[in-house]
């Protein structure tokens, strides 16, 4: 099969969207009730107004704060917990049963264990992230240096590098990098899912709290107005994080 060229997939992902939202704009108005489905051009008018309003940049940034705190809290546990799970078998046997049982619980269904433990605030936002992002990260990084590159380890002792810390940092981590962040990648992902739920059912903020505010006043042009920019979010996260990923080709 030809290889595409990076125009070519552009194109046909732009015809596919076009074609995606002129069947949504003509169902819309067959359907006839925007209750049930709105026409692409009341959602853009509703995205429009929360623009001008302010309401949606303030939410945004309430939301993107929360992201990138709950993602650095998730990171630092997770590197620390999956290096001990990657150098240590009873860490593993011990550890490795709960977080999988975390990974397969939805996250809405600890919200009300983490409101009892720890509130409505920031903090009790911040786990929730944590709670839907940290396990992939401890994953593939207990993948990443389980793997242990022995010839590099060898190299970079015969070129004077001594001790556990130093050999983690300069060799074991850096072999790892591919894997690591394509864990990161797939816990972004989950992080903006554990935000949107943090946001909708511990305190109505940033977009998740638009959602549901307008959701109950059942205005549904502005519900898919506020879930746009949630997506796209994710959407952006992403793909930095595998753009990284790609240029990084070489670890």
């Amino acid at each position: 099969m030809k290889k595409r060229t990076k125009r070519e997939v552009r194109r046909d992902q732009l015809i596919g969207v076009a074609i995606f939202l002129t069947a949504w704009e003509i169902t819309a108005h067959i359907i006839g009730k925007k209750l049930v489905l709105p026409a692409v051009s009341q959602i853009m008018v509703a995205l429009w107004d929360l623009i001008i309003s302010g309401e949606l940049f303030a939410a945004l940034a309430e939301s993107i704060w929360l992201l990138i705190v709950g993602l650095f809290v998730s990171t630092v546990i997770g590197f620390i917990l999956g290096a001990l799970v990657a150098r240590s078998r009873t860490a593993y046997w011990m550890l490795n049963p709960y977080f999988s049982a975390l990974f397969a619980t939805p996250t809405i269904a600890l919200v009300p264990l983490v409101l009892v433990w720890f509130g409505f605030g920031f903090p009790g936002r911040v786990i929730v992230v944590v709670l839907a992002a940290v396990v992939p990260i401890m994953f593939s990084v207990a993948s990443g240096l389980r793997d242990d590159p022995k010839e590099l380890v060898d190299v970079a002792r015969s070129f004077g590098v001594k001790g556990e810390l130093p050999l983690l940092y300069r060799v074991r981590v850096r072999a790892a990098l591919p894997v690591l962040l394509a864990g990161l990648r797939l816990a972004a992902g989950r992080g903006v899912v554990g935000m949107a739920v943090a946001e909708t059912y511990l305190r109505l903020g940033g977009i998740g709290g638009l959602i549901k505010s307008y959701g109950s006043m059942f205005q549904t042009d502005y519900v898919f107005a506020a879930i746009l920019p949630l997506s796209l979010l994710g959407i952006a996260i992403v793909s930095v994080i595998g753009r990284i990923e790609r240029r990084l080709h070489w670890t």
